[in-house]
């Protein structure tokens, strides 16, 4: 370029033509560009491999290396913008290129090495194989409630001739706001009065509906050390430690929340509003580098216990699985899973309150990874023997902690059996399985076994049909929920077999076309039928448990409202088929909408779910009321079954995939 104007200058030889850029195509070959020459990048081959007989081959690769590098070239060197009309076609091409590459940081690589280093293309093993290591790698979801919820609820409107909704509705424990709707995103405005003390008398108020209406079915606290600190922030002592005391604010501030919400006799809007107003105060408190970073104590693990509890009755969904995992992970830092041994029939209060919220750990953990869908960690689920936690505490009955642990470890076992089998990654390895993935109807008849042992083995006094000559209300209280609880594992036992009948396939072999079912089909129906028959225990509990003129029921309404949502999904589900929606579930059906009317003013929640219940059923049963009612207890004909396939088929469920099915950990479950 320097010699050009030398040359013209001295006017001694004509002046030599400006040498148009080579126009460099994107596309083109690895052939053609280590040889230099134009390429029309045709597929599969180009025009001059062909020709020469040559190899074509592209390096998709290599174009993204090529701008990234003109990118970093007109950065180093800028260029000014000229006038599209002062612009050769050609540069104004290659201009228009060079500006709309996004401005993306890529690792210069030559062209061999990027083509030397590309993976072989990955064939329909390996992308099958992939796909099972990913869903291995990533937590599976289980047959959680909302996503039985949302199976049921499409099938009806395919039934009904409608669309299926592309959103599910809420569902209490996972995202329905019971307690209203509340930001905690920017909660941080409450810090600054995080720490100050309400009133004492409205203070003394609140702490009693906590340690009286609430405290007696969740235990989470050790109620010495509560009032000791308790005392010592309204009388001024400066007892608790710098560093301890937000977590203690944070713990006293969710205390008036729970202890708000409970208050059933206060109209919905005042009540959320309190009761938000000092969890809001709560959650500011408890920063993430005091959870993380600092080592654990058991009233961390105890005020992200209180909070989950509060969180679990929001639409933070999120929040609430990781308050309960990060609870369940520093308990377990701090050895509260570890059997203590045991001198002269005596421990430390230490050791006591550390079994204790372990206990309340897992009962914790396995209400948040039921209801949301999601496995705990089995390994977590460790239980000292019956003996060595009598022992813990002489003063207090432990009994209920053995009782529930007892239950949580069936539990286990119940998730075990639906979720093992489906770790391909296992399969592959060779492992050893506890339970086979065909035999789940027979190990459902074992686990249920179990269940019925449990409940025979409880005392006179915590059996069901004993509970309301209890004349102590919290001991009451406590037990009616443990009774809940079983119930709700017995449902969660038999609810696949219940699924498994409407599915395409295996109702095609439950109904065969000639001939008595077999015993396995005998086996998968009258499991079904336990388990609706374990949702009409939980509505005549629940019923049972109703106090309309106390100011507070017997157990926390969420609680309520939480196993009634349960009950009538499996009573919807139980409409599909005449010989499981008898005479007598349809009265527990009504039972059931009866209690949610009872509930109408707790939540603007409960409005809209018995609204909801009651167009699904109108929607099911609606056309064909009168003519279910009079073959109750028949079995389906080959016609009704052929549709019920037909309506599934079309609504693209498949209700195996309850039992062996898994999905992503982020899918809504």
């Amino acid at each position: 370029m320097d010699s050009a104007p030398q040359q013209q200058g001295q006017g001694t030889a004509s002046p030599k033509p400006l040498r148009r850029q080579r126009l460099k195509v994107s596309n083109a070959c690895q052939v053609c560009r280590l040889r230099k020459v134009k390429c029309d990048g045709g597929l599969p081959a180009c025009t001059r491999c062909r020709a020469r007989g040559k190899t074509c081959a592209y390096d998709h690769g290599s174009t993204s290396v090529v701008q990234e590098a003109k990118r970093r070239h007109s950065v180093r060197n800028p260029q000014p913008i000229r006038p599209s009309s002062a612009t050769s076609p050609a540069l104004g091409a290659h201009a228009s290129q060079t500006l709309s590459v996004p401005v993306t940081g890529i690792a210069l690589t030559s062209a061999t090495e990027t083509s030397s280093t590309l993976p072989p293309s990955p064939g329909p093993q390996d992308l099958d194989r992939d796909q099972d290591s990913r869903q291995d790698q990533e937590s599976p979801c289980y047959i959680a409630h909302g996503r039985f919820s949302g199976q049921v609820e499409a099938a009806i409107d395919v039934r009904a001739g409608l669309v299926p909704a592309t959103t599910s509705n809420l569902v209490p424990f996972v995202d329905a706001p019971l307690f209203g709707e509340i930001d905690l995103d920017s909660a941080s405005h409450a810090l600054s009065c995080s720490t100050e003390l309400p009133p004492r008398a409205y203070a003394d108020r609140l702490v009693g509906i906590y340690w009286q209406h609430v405290h007696a079915v969740e235990p989470i606290l050790d109620r010495t050390r509560f009032f000791r600190d308790y005392e010592a922030s309204y009388s001024g002592a400066d007892t608790i430690p710098r560093e301890d005391r937000d977590i203690w604010f944070s713990i006293l501030n969710t205390v008036f929340a729970l202890a708000a919400q409970r208050q059933e006799s206060i109209i919905v809007k005042k009540r959320d509003e309190e009761g938000n107003y000092f969890f809001q105060r709560a959650w500011a408190l408890v920063r993430p580098e005091t959870i993380l970073w600092k080592p654990g104590s058991i009233e961390l693990v105890q005020c992200l216990m209180l909070l989950n509890r509060y969180i679990h009755c929001t639409e933070n969904r999120h929040k609430t699985w990781m308050t309960a995992g990060l609870a369940m992970r520093i308990a377990q830092s701090m050895c509260c899973h570890v059997s203590q041994s045991i001198s002269a029939g005596k421990v430390s209060d230490e050791a006591r309150i550390k079994k204790q919220v372990w206990v309340s750990c897992v009962g914790l953990d396995r209400c948040v990874s039921w209801s949301l869908g999601r496995s705990s960690a089995p390994v977590l689920i460790t239980s000292p023997n019956r003996t060595e936690i009598t022992s813990l505490n002489d003063q207090v009955d432990d009994r209920s902690f053995t009782r529930a642990l007892e239950l949580h470890e069936i539990g286990n076992q119940i998730q075990l059996a639906q979720t093992e089998d489906r770790n391909n990654l296992a399969t592959r390895l060779g492992l050893p399985r506890h339970y086979q993935h065909d035999n789940y109807p027979t190990v459902a008849v074992e686990l249920d076994a179990c269940l019925d042992r449990w409940e025979n083995s409880l005392p006179s006094d915590w059996k069901l049909q004993n509970l309301r000559e209890v004349a102590d209300r919290t001991s009451r209280a406590e037990r009616y929920l443990l009774h809940l609880r079983l119930l709700h594992h017995r449902i969660f036992l038999h609810r696949p077999m219940l699924a498994r009948l409407y599915s395409a396939k295996s109702h095609t072999a439950t109904v065969p076309i000639s001939g008595s079912p077999s015993l396995s089909d005998r086996l998968v129906k009258e499991c079904a039928k336990m388990c609706i028959e374990a949702a009409q225990n939980i509505t005549s509990l629940i019923v049972d448990t109703l106090e309309p003129y106390e100011p507070m029921g017997l157990l926390p309404w969420w609680y309520r409202i939480y196993y009634l949502h349960i009950a009538g999904t499996i009573f919807l589900a139980a409409m599909f088929r005449s010989d499981l929606y008898t005479e007598f579930v349809s009265k527990s059906w009504h039972s059931l909408i009866s209690a949610f009317r009872a509930h109408e003013h707790l939540s603007v929640y409960v409005q809209q779910c018995i609204r909801k219940f009651e167009s699904l059923y109108a929607r099911i049963l609606g056309p064909r009321n009168s003519r279910l009612e009079n073959s109750a207890g028949t079995p389906l004909n080959d016609r009704t079954s052929s549709s019920l396939d037909t309506i599934f088929q079309d609504a693209d469920i498949d209700f195996d995939s309850f039992l062996f099915g898994m999905e992503d950990f982020n899918t809504q479950c």
